[in-house]
């Protein structure tokens, strides 16, 4: 408020100095209180609103009522206009319910004295109302929040395409390139075989020629000698001896003349061409060129059903389901770890059968494929395979022995795993289908985790690796290939701990402390989040279809089973 510093009140209490003339170092009685100026004013000063025209909607009002705007509004964003009646310049007092209107002490006795139902401001509860419309407006925020969100990270995409758009034709480029080299090399080294075919041809026929070329000459001379030093008889002989030779020569190098005086040479490549068109415009037609990405709106959840976990006979302890996986048809798996065995569960969340692993401790469970999941161990190091029927029987199929333990584990394609680790240098690992245990080639902290402290995902369609670290409040995402990664820090990820990958691959956790599933997009921010009817979430489960999601958690006495559907 303006110079409420500068206001004076007398024993009574009733008494305000005027504040433009405090300011001039004169002390006059304030008799009215400016609601626009925020301000108290004596005669004078007040007079001033109807002096100058851009101060002629100013609302003047009494002295007492000032006081009670300057106590309770002392906040620049509050409006104390609407406080004040504007026919009678008097604060609101009464609240007509029947004509949905706020009257002053004026308006209650002139305008609404026939109205049955108005009520004491003073008496009404509206500070619950306020929270709640601040609570619509926190929620309001938080949605636009999300939205900017989203337009940062489109905006960082488009970014991102753009620059990926000039790689891709660099790369395209040196493609056809290549295929225009190897389409030079095939038809030079094409010409060149037929060159070196030709040229042999030629030096055959050149060699013919020359051959009668030399018989011809020498046949001169035997004549030239004849008819010198021969002779008449010798010369007559040698004509008639020698006549059918002559008229043979000339008759094989008229022969060979009319052979050889026009030389077709004719090398075509048309076959190499068709081949090198077919390949390019192959080239061209396999490539687009185009930017286009989905940015998805937030998931929803639909409760299908919920269940409570209760001990069977056969059960020595508690229920505690901490892992889940849907498989293929819709049925859910479910490890729990107190009992040692694997259940499967219909899509109504019934029991359908139960398997006792042959050792103890099984931690978390990954569907292989129609017939088949995997199941890691906390205290041995294994992996074992189970056999799912149809029918819902189960049987240990194979088991590795592993030079880690394992906890969290999940496909990463046909014949790969991504594991979460326990008292592991590395926080997870690729394990294949036949056992073999590899790290990846890229830079993780160098800490080791304990037994439930370290969750993992494979992000298929990204080739990601979504790690979350409960101790730490923290979601990490790694790029595999590039081995960049993002760390996620987010008031409602407090204790995260199973993670599975969702519609559009947006990644869902689960968080104990807030009991909430935390929707994250793809720069890693938060999308959505929704509570959870259960305390301490610890396991996820999205199905292959992605329109199913089950959660359960760790709360003792009070263990469940959810089922929604993702909208």
């Amino acid at each position: 408020m303006a110079d409420t510093e500068s206001m004076v009140q007398d024993d009574t209490g009733d008494e305000h100095l005027c504040q433009p003339c405090s300011r001039k170092d004169i002390k006059s009685t304030a008799n009215s209180f400016c609601s626009a100026c925020k301000e108290f004013q004596c005669y004078d000063c007040s007079n001033g609103h109807k002096i100058y025209a851009f101060m002629s909607d100013h609302k003047i009002v009494s002295v007492s009522e000032g006081q009670i705007h300057v106590s309770s509004t002392d906040c620049e964003d509050v409006d104390v206009t609407r406080y004040v009646c504007t026919k009678h310049n008097k604060l609101f007092e009464f609240y007509c319910q029947q004509d949905d209107a706020f009257l002053c002490s004026k308006c209650a006795i002139t305008s609404h004295r026939k109205c049955e139902v108005i009520v004491d401001i003073e008496n009404m509860d509206g500070r619950s109302g306020c929270e709640k419309l601040k609570n619509e407006l926190v929620e309001a925020i938080h949605s636009t929040y999300q939205v900017t969100e989203l337009l940062n990270e489109t905006e960082t995409r488009l970014s991102d395409d753009i620059r990926a758009l000039s790689d891709k034709l660099k790369n395209m480029k040196a493609r056809l390139i290549k295929i225009f080299d190897d389409f030079t090399d095939a038809i030079l080294t094409h010409a060149s075989v037929y060159s070196n075919t030709t040229q042999d041809d030629l030096k055959k026929k050149k060699v013919k020629c020359e051959t009668k070329i030399k018989s011809m000459k020498k046949t001169i001379r035997t004549l030239d000698s004849i008819m010198n030093t021969g002779t008449p008889a010798e010369q007559f002989i040698t004509e008639r001896t020698m006549l059918d030779d002559v008229h043979l020569a000339v008759k094989d190098a008229t022969s060979l003349n009319n052979e050889l005086s026009s030389i077709d040479i004719n090398c075509k490549f048309n076959e190499q061409l068709k081949t090198f068109k077919s390949d390019l415009l192959s080239e061209l037609c396999s490539e687009t060129l185009d930017i286009s990405f989905h940015v998805s709106n937030p998931s929803k959840f639909e409760l299908v059903r919920s269940i409570e976990l209760k001990q069977s006979a056969d059960d020595v302890k508690e229920p505690f389901y901490t892992g889940i996986d849907f498989l293929t048809d819709g049925r859910l798996v479910a490890v729990d770890k107190q009992n040692g065995k694997c259940l499967i569960y219909d899509e109504n969340l019934n029991v359908k059968n139960s398997y006792k692993l042959p050792r103890n401790f099984p931690q978390c469970v990954a569907v292989v494929s129609d017939d088949e999941v995997a199941v890691t161990s906390a205290n041995k190091y294994r992996l074992d395979f189970l056999n799912v029927c149809e029918t819902n029987d189960m049987s240990l199929s194979r088991t590795y022995q592993m030079n880690a333990k394992y906890y969290s584990i999940s496909m990463m394609n046909d014949v790969n795993f991504v594991v979460s680790t326990i008292d592991h240098i590395q926080p997870f690992r690729n394990v294949s289908m036949s056992g073999d245990e590899n790290d990846f080639d890229i830079d993780t902290p160098s800490k080791k985790y304990a037994v439930g402290n370290n969750y993992c995902a494979y992000i298929r369609g990204r080739n990601k690796v979504v790690q979350s670290a409960t101790a730490e409040d923290k979601i990490y995402i790694y790029d595999i290939e590039s081995g960049e990664n993002i760390v996620i820090k987010d008031k409602l990820i407090k204790s995260p701990c199973d993670v599975a990958v969702g519609p559009s691959d947006h990644v869902f956790v689960v968080c104990k402390d807030t009991k909430c599933l935390v929707e994250l997009a793809h720069g890693g921010h938060v999308l959505s989040f929704h509570q959870l009817d259960m305390n301490y979430p610890r396991s996820i489960a999205v199905s292959k279809d992605k329109k199913l999601l089950a959660v359960s958690n760790s709360c003792v006495c009070r263990k469940k089973l959810s089922l929604y559907k993702i909208a």
